[in-house]
């Protein structure tokens, strides 16, 4: 079941019926390829638990309409091979289903409507080739040979000055990324970890969030000096930080809380999250005393 969806900004009706249209769906399958290695156990099946209590704003659901883009290059280009075909596997007694952009000749393709620097310096992602890692499993699975994987960037935000200025930056608006294949063992092994723990989550115990599933960013100490807006040096103890400041008159330290990004920004469950709702009466605690 989708969120309920609202539209706080009054955006036109053309652009709330695109984002309702969201022609995605994982088919008759208990999770998809996507989910398994990028949504957190805890997260899963708290959306499954409060699947009618969801809402989600029009404005919220942009830079995934954006996305979609990609599905409008390929119908355009009459491109040949197999184009957005969705695949199921069985895995531990669940079905997995992924959604391969285009295949042809052995080569798995997948476009990538992103920020310029999400890979800068040419790194790609190990969830991205985790993702098409799987999808090649799941060709394979229906009779597919695969012997190539790769990603075609193409940067949403991309600037021509900011490409002068660095060389980290990218230097074209698309780029072209291969991926390394894995071993079919390996695949299979990384897919079967992830149901079990998606299975345990769903029938066992709720497990907590990892520090690395929030995004967690750690409450840090800036040594700040009079007049200039950049850090000197940051510290995770403030007694280090304080010692530092205590070298000049200039100096002062300043607190930098942390936050768990992906909690308080991107999960649609957070409120419905006792571990979030925890953190939150900490963080209230610390700032009171």
């Amino acid at each position: 079941m989708a969120p309920r969806l609202t539209n706080r900004l009054g955006l036109p009706d053309a652009v709330v019926k695109a984002v309702q249209n969201d022609p995605y769906t994982r088919g008759n399958a208990h999770v998809s390829v996507t989910a398994l290695i990028n949504k957190p156990p805890r997260a899963f099946v708290l959306e499954q638990q409060h699947a009618e209590s969801l809402v989600e704003d029009v404005a919220d659901r942009i830079f995934s309409l954006i996305g979609q883009v990609g599905h409008g290059i390929l119908e355009r280009s009459g491109a040949k091979g197999i184009i957005e075909e969705r695949y199921f596997i069985e895995i531990s007694g669940w079905t997995v289903s992924g959604a391969v952009d285009h295949y042809l000749d052995g080569v798995i393709s997948d476009y990538k409507f992103i920020s310029a620097w999400k890979l800068q310096n040419r790194q790609v992602p190990e969830e991205y080739i985790a993702q098409l890692n799987c999808y090649a499993e799941l060709m394979r699975e229906h009779g597919h040979e695969v012997t190539k994987l790769q990603i075609v960037a193409i940067y949403r935000d991309w600037s021509k000055p900011e490409a002068r200025r660095s060389a980290e930056y990218p230097q074209q608006q698309a780029a072209l990324f291969e991926l390394p294949l894995w071993p079919r063992e390996k695949v299979r092994s990384f897919l079967a970890e992830r149901v079990r723990a998606f299975q345990r989550a769903a029938n066992e115990e709720l497990p907590e969030c990892s520090p690395e599933e929030r995004w967690e960013k750690p409450t840090v100490f800036a040594v700040m000096k009079e007049g200039a807006k950049r850090a000197l040096k940051l510290y995770e103890r403030e007694q280090d930080a304080i010692d530092h400041a205590s070298t000049a008159k200039v100096l002062r330290v300043e607190r930098r809380q942390g936050e768990s990004t992906r909690c308080e920004l991107y999960c649609s469950v957070a409120p419905f999250c006792s571990q979030f709702a925890s953190m939150k009466g900490s963080e209230s605690q610390k700032e009171s005393e």
